[in-house]
């Protein structure tokens, strides 16, 4: 399968001629054999485009803030961290709307 990321100075009809000669130009390089290559053809549009680098900026981001977890440690130690039972509950509420 080639997977093309669309070129803003392209119109339509352009990618789609393109796509037919980069996928010939591909099935040729690869060294699968022609029984792995669908000859299917997927061509993003630029939201999709910028989502994908978008999805790439998010996966090198760290699971957990480590500052972050640092600060409620020693706010948990020295007993200055405090608990909003509304703001818990109003979270857990919206949390049940946006799952109907």
């Amino acid at each position: 399968m080639n997977i093309k990321i669309p070129r803003t100075d392209l119109n339509q009809g352009s990618q789609r001629a393109n796509s037919v000669s980069d996928k010939s130009r591909v099935d040729s390089t690869q060294n699968q054999s022609t029984s792995d290559v669908s000859g299917d053809t997927i061509t993003f549009t630029n939201t999709a485009a910028e989502m994908l680098k978008l999805e790439d900026s998010l996966a090198n981001l760290p699971d957990i803030d480590n500052s972050r977890v640092a600060a409620i440690k020693a706010s948990i130690a020295d007993g200055s961290y405090q608990v909003d039972p509304e703001k818990i509950v109003d979270s857990l509420l919206n949390i049940e709307k946006d799952l109907h």
